[in-house]
């Protein structure tokens, strides 16, 4: 009787040059490939089986693939057969599995590869055979032993450290370190055939990031491309709209007791260039063997705050029957959460509801507080002389000597006024009340700083509410835009970054310029240097970045309140920049 399944041994030797595969097959997938038919006794001729032999050469070629980092499958040969004894009289087919030969095969490297995607399709189409291929891959000089278990049409990465190898001798805090340095490398990303989800669980937002093999997710929807192996570029964009559909309102997402449709922030094509995950990857063709999707889900509330949430997955399909994720909870919380088909369905449920601590805290008006104007202690005779002049003078407007009137009156007054006698307090209306440098420099801090508060409120419409409690309103369109430009994240597709801090280096009050509109008015402008630090983070990569500004504001009361009706960028420069991974 027939084994119902065709399994190969497959032993990998990489070095810098080549990689040198021995495959172990059983006799018997010469009866299951190569159309090996017994005769009347039951028996494979030795001759039949020596041409099988032969023949799965070219079998094995086709059906056993390598494919380098780029997904460009590379050309192999058979440098030596073993095979098994023959028997004269041939082999009986019942004993075909008790028969093997072994295949080597060598593929050659122009450089030391970084990585290389491993195929199986050892099957035939007109034959409903399950066939299993049991891989183990060694590096040469280290001991990087990986080991997987591939059905056909399946693929599997590996990915080859040359510059720093583990010796086979390494002690245990040589193998600590050396994964570590490798999960650095790799940005967490360790596995290549896995899908990988994170949700993000913010006071503004929720977001569902995740990874999927482009291999597991042509088994659940059905991707448009021409070229088996390859997704070009020009099909990606139909692809995108496939995984909207696919996704939608599918797994429901719950804030603040309401469902919210997802929003596709980004659904991106990456290659095995692990840089895809720090940098925006341009667009390029990628391989259906280690191909990957990254999807970006976003789930925002009318409101712009997420007081309390809940995310349930519920699809699930034979090649991704769980989906192991990383749930961030806020700046500090990080842990494990699994969707499982062999969950209850309760248990495909993320709850979460947010600290008080962390919800966006309101920003309030600052009224105008001024000092009061200087006060004049004068003389009552000289105080009724200068109001008399005054009349005298509003009396006589019409004549042409009426300036000569006003200027006896008030030169009398004015002598009057060093008269002994009883005195009157005035307010003194030359005086201009202003705010003394310290307390301007604290006005200009807290407006400005409550500009950035507003960016934690989420929507656009939120944003601009809250901003207008700093800022005057014709100016708040620009000041929105000067605000997000100044957070982008470049490599991360011009992503706003989360401001963590605003630190002030400077703020120092200005002279005012002579102009008569600027002398007439209470406001002032302010120096401000301060250092924001934000970062934004997709899949468990945090990227940080410390930006310094140099700027002037202006600051003048509207309706009793004081705003920022103008801001100046005069430097800007960035002190730090750092990709660092999300640990538990």
């Amino acid at each position: 009787m027939r084994h119902p399944i065709s399994i190969t041994e497959a032993s990998m030797f990489v070095t810098k040059t080549s990689a040198r595969t021995r495959l172990q097959m059983f006799a018997e997938d010469l009866v299951l490939f190569q159309g090996l038919e017994p005769d009347a006794a039951d028996r494979i001729s030795a001759a039949d089986l020596r041409r099988g032999l032969e023949d799965h050469k070219a079998f094995l070629l086709e059906k056993f693939v390598i494919r380098d980092a780029r997904g460009e499958r590379l050309a192999g040969r058979i440098t030596d057969l073993k095979p098994f004894d023959i028997p004269e009289n041939g082999i009986p087919s019942t004993e075909m599995m008790k028969h093997s030969a072994v295949y080597e095969i060598e593929h050659s490297f122009e450089s030391p590869p970084e990585f290389l995607t491993i195929q199986q399709d050892i099957a035939d189409e007109n034959f409903i055979i399950p066939s299993e291929m049991s891989l183990h891959v060694h590096q040469s000089g280290t001991a990087l032993n990986f080991a997987e278990r591939l059905l056909p049409g399946a693929s599997t990465t590996v990915r080859f450290d040359w510059e720093a190898p583990l010796s086979e001798d390494a002690s245990d805090s040589e193998w600590e370190l050396w994964f570590e340095k490798q999960r650095e490398k790799t940005l967490g990303i360790t596995s290549y055939s896995s899908v990988y989800s994170f949700v993000y669980l913010e006071p503004t937002e929720v977001r569902h990031e995740l990874l999927i093999p482009l291999a597991t997710l042509g088994t659940m929807i059905q991707l448009r491309h021409q070229d088996p192996s390859f997704v070009e570029v020009s099909e990606q964009d139909a692809i995108r709209q496939d995984v909207e559909k696919w996704l939608g309102d599918q797994n429901p997402v719950l804030i603040n007791g309401r469902a919210v449709s997802p929003k596709f922030s980004r659904i991106d094509f990456y290659s095995l260039d692990l840089s895809d995950f720090a940098t925006q990857a341009e667009p390029r063709r990628v391989s259906m063997a280690s191909g990957r999707v990254g999807v970006i889900m976003t789930y925002q509330p009318e409101d712009g705050i997420v007081r309390d949430a809940s995310l349930t997955w519920n699809q699930f399909y034979s090649s991704m029957t769980k989906i192991p994720a990383v749930v961030i909870a806020g700046p500090e919380r990080v842990e494990r959460f699994e969707f499982s088909r062999f969950n209850k369905p309760a248990e495909n449920t993320l709850t979460w509801a947010c600290p008080q601590e962390l919800l966006p805290q309101s920003v309030r008006p600052l009224p105008v507080q001024l000092p009061e104007p200087r006060r004049l202690n004068v003389p009552i005779p000289g105080a009724g002389l200068l109001m008399a002049a005054t009349i005298t003078a509003w009396l006589l407007r019409n004549r042409s000597y009426r300036w000569v009137v006003s200027a006896l009156c008030a030169g009398v007054g004015l002598l009057l006024m060093f008269v002994p006698g009883a005195k009157v307090e005035l307010t003194d209306p030359w005086s201009r009340p202003e705010l003394s440098g310290e307390s301007a420099a604290e006005v200009a801090r807290t407006l400005h700083r409550g500009m950035y508060r507003a960016l934690d409120f989420g929507s656009e419409d939120r944003v601009f509410d809250v901003l207008s409690t700093s800022v005057d309103g014709p100016l708040l369109e620009q000041l929105y835009v000067q605000l997000m430009d100044s957070l982008r994240v470049r490599e991360q597709g011009g992503a706003a970054a989360r401001v963590r801090s605003v630190d002030y280096e400077l703020a120092e009050l200005q002279p005012r310029s002579s102009a008569a509109g600027e002398a007439a008015s209470p406001g002032f402008s302010c120096r401000v240097r301060w250092l924001v630090a934000g970062t934004v983070e997709h899949w468990g990569h945090v990227h940080e970045r410390q930006n310094l500004f140099d700027g002037r504001l202006t600051v003048e009361p509207r309706a009793g309140e004081w705003k920022i009706t103008r801001m100046d960028i005069l430097g800007q420069e960035q002190k730090s920049a750092r990709t660092t991974l999300r640990k538990f």
